[in-house]
């Protein structure tokens, strides 16, 4: 039998993915590089486009995220939202510097950049992790950096550039003043570590305050309050280099928390005066590291109408501080989870020197001894409570009387103006 002879198909050599869709090498390579071209080009025409929506901002550690780094002038609405495990801030600055630009500016002593040398067109203050807020502002042509600025955030990556462009509609967009400061009343909060002081406001009204203290540190440290028309950095060119401390022979020292250690609380009362103040921490070294802030201290506006109060588990919130005198009505409420009252006391000594009035026996200070105006008895918490007084000027405490209640803060001093 004669054999077949079976010649081998020569095949072409493979083209990939090009091949199988039936494009020849030539073509197939120019409609992709077409294709590419396309896609490339509408991406840098989309990221160019400036956005008119909300810019959506997610903050976390260490970066901020926008969806959107062009917008067009007019309101910006960021929608914010703190997808990290501590607390954020989210500052937007009016700058000619890039925000990698900014980061030679960070102060080596805070781990920030002084505010006082940014043009912060507004902020979102601090806000915890998992939860979201919002900021609009009004936003003429020009370049911005977002950012956080904690502590150590910035230099860590928390910012981001944006930059607004004219309107389509050729309107041209003021930016909105920024509103006028409100300065802070009732109890500063002040925290004390190495090596920063930081205090719940800058700004406050003028009467008698209490600094509530915590050193967070692993040292001691103290806090003192300072009448001063220098600043706390023009105080630096003041500190001796043979003792590291400011001389406080020469220093309006209004009032003072002694040293107090790690982990424990402090607590200071005066009656602050307006004009500037900086608080410190005077020992050796101390001030020379970082340990001051300013505050300004404003004038305090007396109310006219009724105040409102809140008692908790273990203080007396009051919505003014300084009313004028006559007939006073104190709405109340009663936020805790235990019984509380709320007496008036005019009295010429503070809330603080009244700790010394409290009896080691029955815990309560004896209102024999005492000038109480008018109270309201003991109310249950969730419900509202009310006193009206008839107050002359002078200075009262207010105050919850039931054992132990005074010793663990619940007093507020309040003032009363012709």
């Amino acid at each position: 039998m004669a054999r077949r002879t079976v010649r081998a198909r020569r095949t072409k050599p493979a083209q990939g993915l090009l091949a199988e869709a039936g494009l020849q090498p030539g073509r197939g390579a120019l409609i992709t590089m077409a294709i590419l071209c396309v896609l490339g080009l509408g991406l840098v025409i989309w990221h160019q486009t400036p956005t008119s929506g909300a810019v959506a901002a997610k903050e976390s550690e260490w970066k901020i995220v926008v969806s959107a780094d062009r917008h067009i002038a007019g309101d910006v609405t960021f929608d914010l939202a703190n997808r990290g495990t501590i607390p954020h801030e989210f500052l937007v600055v009016a700058t000619d510097k890039t925000a990698k630009e900014l980061l030679a500016t960070v102060d080596a002593t805070t781990n920030r950049i002084d505010e006082a040398n940014l043009d912060v067109v507004d902020e979102q203050p601090e806000y915890g992790p998992g939860t979201t807020a919002e900021l609009t502002v009004t936003l003429p042509i020009g370049h911005y950096v977002v950012m956080c600025n904690i502590e150590g955030h910035y230099k860590n990556g928390m910012y981001a550039d944006l930059n607004i462009t004219e309107r389509p509609d050729g309107v041209v967009v003021e930016r909105t003043p920024p509103p006028a400061p409100v300065p802070a009343i009732g109890a500063i909060i002040g925290t004390e570590k190495e090596w920063a002081i930081n205090i719940s406001t800058d700004l406050h009204e003028s009467g008698v305050t209490t600094f509530n203290l915590a050193n967070l540190g692993g040292i001691p440290h103290e806090f003192l309050v300072v009448r001063s028309d220098k600043t706390a950095a023009e105080l630096l060119a003041e500190v001796d280099p043979t003792t590291s401390r400011l001389n406080e022979d020469v220093l309006n020292v209004v009032n003072e928390q002694p040293e107090y250690d790690p982990g424990t609380p402090g607590q200071v009362t005066v009656n602050l005066e307006p004009g500037h103040y900086v608080v410190m921490c005077n020992i050796a070294g101390h001030y020379k590291q970082g340990m001051h802030a300013d505050l300004e201290v404003v004038p305090a506006v007396a109310s006219t109408g009724a105040v409102a109060g809140t008692q908790t588990e273990w203080s007396i919130a009051l919505d003014s501080y300084t009313h004028a005198a006559g007939d006073i009505t104190f709405n109340l409420t009663n936020a805790g989870t235990i019984a509380h009252e709320f007496l008036v006391v005019k009295t010429g000594k503070l809330a603080t020197e009244l700790l010394s009035s409290v009896d080691v026996t029955t815990h309560r200070i004896d209102e024999a001894k005492i000038k109480v105006v008018n109270e309201q008895p003991e109310y249950a918490p969730g419900t509202p409570g009310s006193v009206t007084v008839t107050l002359t000027p002078g200075h009262y405490v207010v105050m919850c009387n039931i054992e132990a209640h005074y010793k663990a803060g619940m007093y507020a001093d309040f003032t009363v103006v012709p």
